[in-house]
């Protein structure tokens, strides 16, 4: 029988819940004790709510420079008193800036899962501090000894063909039928603290008015859209958001995430916005899955004519097909990966 293990696991994003749902499956069933812990920001409690889980919710998430250091204060302060009740093995987070100094004070290794070079303050925070620093191959920084590079993307621990199967039947509630055009564009909020001055998205009128022409445009957006634009709001659950992109002809949006997650389900992407990530970069340089329009001002004009060409070529869903294959052939299943990793390091910190 396997030995059983306390594994505590910070989920402080949306993003953060998927990356880490099939691992937190995989240690139950394999009789592991998962403490989670959370954070009040955007979706991340209604995912957690929607998949049953028990969590303990640390934080809400505060905006400017004051209110994240009270936050930091806050949610760390609350890591250090639910590991220690939990005697957990382990502690493990995408980003990591809240769990690195309670897991350091306790003695426990902490285990962050990163890919955004431009997140510097909190970076500066946590890789000093975290125990190892595990990055997709493409991430552009070398931080030193900690730092392990995997060959795959931060969206392949549960779109990975492994892992996920897209449900044609999700696309009922937005209306459309299998095989229907359409474009899936996301706007986001710009709310992140490494979002500071970045943009993307000008006129999203003119991107309807665009793309429109071409197929249905079905917008996900993190803050209220004008009136006029109401009628091309997604309305499905969150929970099955990649069921309905995987259908998508092309994602074109401001978030790097969804970019990539597109690229992983074969559907190619727009990436506009002003900052650029390396992973990003190598989708398009590498892959050609995704096209970035990035630099000291958004080129919105450049993205949407990139868009145009990819939508009028009636060859596209092949080239793509063949792209997507090339590519997945090159990663590995990263959950099997993150189970592999987090197990190692609570077994060898037995308490």
């Amino acid at each position: 029988m396997t030995e059983a293990l306390r594994i505590a696991v910070d989920i402080t994003h949306p993003a953060h819940f998927h990356f880490f749902k099939n691992a937190i499956l995989e240690w139950r069933q394999q009789g592991h004790d998962v403490l989670i812990l959370s954070r009040d920001k955007d979706l991340t409690l209604q995912l957690l709510d929607e998949a049953g889980w028990t969590h303990q919710c640390l934080s809400r998430v505060r905006h400017g420079m004051t209110g994240l250091a009270l936050e930091l204060v806050e949610h760390s302060a609350g890591v250090w008193r639910a590991l220690r009740r939990h005697r957990s093995q382990v502690v493990t987070a995408i980003g990591g800036t809240f769990i690195v100094h309670p897991a350091r004070l306790l003695g426990i290794p902490s285990l962050v899962f990163y890919d955004t070079e431009n997140a510097t303050l909190s970076n500066r925070i946590t890789y000093p501090t975290a125990t190892r620093i595990f990055t997709p191959r493409a991430y552009r920084h070398d931080l030193g000894p900690k730092q392990i590079r995997y060959d795959g993307f931060q969206e392949l621990p549960y779109l990975h063909p492994n892992r996920f199967t897209a449900d044609p039947s999700k696309l009922a509630v937005e209306g459309l039928t299998p095989g229907e055009p359409f474009t899936f564009v996301r706007l986001v909020a710009w709310g992140s603290h490494h979002d500071v001055h970045d943009y993307g998205v000008q006129d999203v009128h003119e991107v309807v008015r665009r793309l429109e022409p071409y197929g249905r445009v079905l917008i996900s957006s993190e803050s209220p859209l004008p009136d006029d634009l109401r009628r091309y709001e997604r309305r499905g659950t969150v929970g099955d958001v990649h069921h309905v992109l995987a259908f998508a002809r092309l994602f074109f949006g401001e978030s790097a995430t969804m970019a990539s997650e597109a690229a992983q389900l074969g559907v190619p992407g727009i990436f506009l916005s002003t900052s650029s990530r390396g992973y990003t970069d190598e989708l398009e340089q590498r892959y050609q899955m995704v096209f970035n329009f990035n630099g000291a001002q958004a080129l919105q004009a450049q993205a949407l004519a990139q868009a145009e060409q990819i939508l009028s070529d009636p060859e596209s869903a092949a080239i793509f097909g063949q792209r997507h294959a090339a590519m997945m052939a090159e990663q590995i299943d990263v959950t099997a990966y993150i189970v592999e990793q987090v197990e190692r390091y609570a077994r060898g910190n037995r308490l």
